[in-house]
């Protein structure tokens, strides 16, 4: 977990001014250091491609490109289970103890994916997967709070089951793949976000689960005034990006991904 809140510093405001001043301080300790003026300027051009929503949205469109909005024709006849992949939740309580959870963005664009393909397919289970990723956060687990969210979008209760252990993707795909024998179902559909479904596909692929994709919708999170400048949104959007690229390199190499 550690590396993973290294990787996630690196790509928010923080992490650009540490960078930065690194760089900085670097050139003023070395001014006849090449080396020092060369870092001092990949970072400054790294950071600002990053964050620049037009350059990192257009190679996550690139990412998804490969799946579209999910319809009734995509799913054959016969038994079908709907996995909704968790994001993340938060947890705050008041002064009287009173704890109340929400979804993040992600989770709840997802999770509104995940209602609509049930009622677009009324299959006989809903997962709702997903952990706690970080332990000492003291946050419920995704799949409980997805659990909560598809409750009030009309899922009945008792056609949804929870997983709770994951604490990423490779877990989510070995602890589902055990899941599945017991439910004795003939097809699964996989909703997760646009960005995110190649590298889920191929994981819950390495483990012998052939999944539907089911893709979850996203607004376009800037206006185009402010497309084209480094902008918070951009840096963020940059890291799901670069995040993700890592992510299907890594597990491919380890033969936890496979593309067919």
């Amino acid at each position: 977990m550690r590396g993973a809140s290294i990787f996630w510093f690196l790509f928010s405001t923080g992490g650009v001014v540490v960078a930065v001043l690194a760089a900085v301080v670097w050139v003023f300790a070395r001014p006849r250091s090449r080396a020092a003026r060369v870092f001092l300027g990949c970072v400054a051009v790294g950071y600002v491609l990053v964050s620049t929503y037009a350059v990192s949205h257009a190679i996550e469109r690139w990412i998804g490109s490969p799946f579209h909005p999910m319809t009734r024709a995509d799913v054959p006849p016969g038994r079908t289970v709907v996995v909704l992949l968790g994001s993340g939740s938060y947890r705050r309580m008041d002064w009287s103890g009173t704890k109340m959870s929400v979804l993040d963005p992600i989770g709840l664009e997802r999770t509104l994916e995940a209602a609509r393909v049930y009622r677009l397919v009324a299959p006989d289970f809903v997962i709702s997967s997903g952990g706690v990723i970080d332990a000492d956060s003291g946050e419920d687990p995704a799949g409980e709070t997805m659990r909560d969210a598809l409750v009030r979008l009309g899922v009945p209760p008792d056609r949804i089951v929870v997983e709770r252990q994951s604490t990423n993707t490779r877990d989510e795909a070995q602890l589902v793949a055990a899941m599945l024998p017991s439910m004795n179902v003939a097809h699964v559909i996989l909703v997760t976000s646009p960005i995110h479904m190649r590298r889920a596909i191929g994981m819950f692929r390495a483990v012998g689960v052939e999944a539907i994709p089911a893709i979850a919708r996203q607004p376009d999170y800037l206006s185009p005034a402010f497309r084209f400048l480094p902008t918070e949104t951009g840096l963020k959007t940059g890291a799901l990006v670069v995040h993700e690229l890592a992510g299907l390199t890594y597990y491919w190499l380890k033969g936890s991904y496979k593309s067919r």
